[in-house]
C-alpha cells in the first residue's frame, strides 16, 4: 500500500494484513519517519494476558502492508 492509503486508518482500530501474511489486530498510529524515506506504523493492542502491558508492533514503511480493514467490531482491537 501507499502512505495515502493507510493515512485514513490512522487512530482507527483495525485488522492489519502483512506482506508476510501475519495479521495484527488494533489502533493504528503514524510513529514518524525517522528521517529514512519512509513513514513508520505502530500497531497497538490489548494485553496478552491480564495486567500485561499493551502489544506494540512497528511496521517499517506501508508497502509492508497489504490490507487494512475496520476492526471497531474487536474489543481487543480497541486501544
Amino acid at each position: 500500500m501507499k502512505d495515502a492509503e493507510v493515512k485514513p486508518w490512522v487512530g482507527k482500530p483495525v485488522r492489519v494484513t502483512l506482506a508476510n501474511k501475519r495479521v495484527l489486530a488494533g489502533t493504528l498510529h503514524a510513529a514518524g519517519d525517522e528521517g529514512h524515506g519512509h513513514q513508520h506504523y505502530l500497531v497497538v493492542s490489548d494485553p496478552l494476558k491480564e495486567g500485561g502491558q499493551k502489544q506494540k508492533e512497528l511496521i517499517h514503511g506501508a508497502l509492508l502492508i497489504t490490507n487494512i480493514e475496520d476492526a471497531s467490531d474487536d474489543p481487543a482491537a480497541i486501544e
